[in-house]
């Protein structure tokens, strides 16, 4: 009987494995194709040398400082929003990365459960296993979305300068760089025509943020 039992289990983890790794292999492909294609040309293009330090700085300080140190999903952050959560009755926050953004804007619905979740994690996990770091940075820098004019999207940080300050990026100052990185938060509560001195706050935090922590990229 304990034989039976042994061989009966063994089969049911041995079909577990194979199912859970089907299942990779098969978010796998979604990932490594849709992050394969090149950007079209609604969102920006610039390498990830043309952006300005300050701007990939000011970034990274403010959405994903362990960017270069994580796999794609910061479990220590997450853990230590739980625990602000459970022992200090602070909300809960964003604990998002870079990679899990992408993820999540590019590949899932907007639904809030614990499967959709799973899923961002793990097709976050695969995406940093098929792609480097610059490369992902890179991506996010020219598509993240920063606006919206009728049914035009601004996307990337190239595009938000020309359709902001009528500026390339390399010519803008390091108030209008904060500018941009403050509308990633939500480009419509932060607009800045109707909500100029909401912006200017998120703005200024950036910049204080900015100037107060060591620099990511030298």
């Amino acid at each position: 009987m304990k034989v039976y039992l042994l061989k009966l289990i063994s089969g049911l983890l041995l079909l577990v494995i194979v199912v859970f790794a089907s299942y990779l292999a098969h978010l796998n492909k979604i990932v490594v194709d849709e992050f394969s294609q090149p950007l079209d040309e609604k969102n920006s293009q610039l390498s990830l040398n043309a952006h300005p330090k300050a701007l990939v700085n000011m970034l990274l300080m403010v959405e994903d400082q362990s960017f270069f140190n994580h796999v794609g999903v910061d479990f220590r952050e997450i853990i230590r929003v739980l625990r602000d959560n459970w022992l200090h009755n602070k909300p809960i926050r964003g604990a998002s990365t870079l990679s899990q953004q992408m993820v999540k804007n590019a590949l899932l619905s907007r639904e809030k459960t614990v499967e959709r979740k799973v899923k961002e994690i793990l097709m976050t996990l695969l995406l940093e296993v098929s792609f480097d770091k610059e490369t992902i940075l890179t991506r996010y820098m020219n598509s993240v979305y920063l606006g919206q004019y009728g049914r035009f999207e601004v996307r990337g940080f190239e595009h938000a300068a020309q359709f902001y300050f009528d500026k390339n990026l390399g010519d803008l100052s390091l108030h209008d760089l904060a500018t941009l990185v403050a509308l990633i938060k939500g480009p419509s509560y932060y607009n800045p025509t109707r909500y100029s001195v909401r912006l200017a706050k998120r703005r200024d935090l950036v910049l204080r943020i900015y100037h107060k922590y060591e620099k990511i990229i030298k």
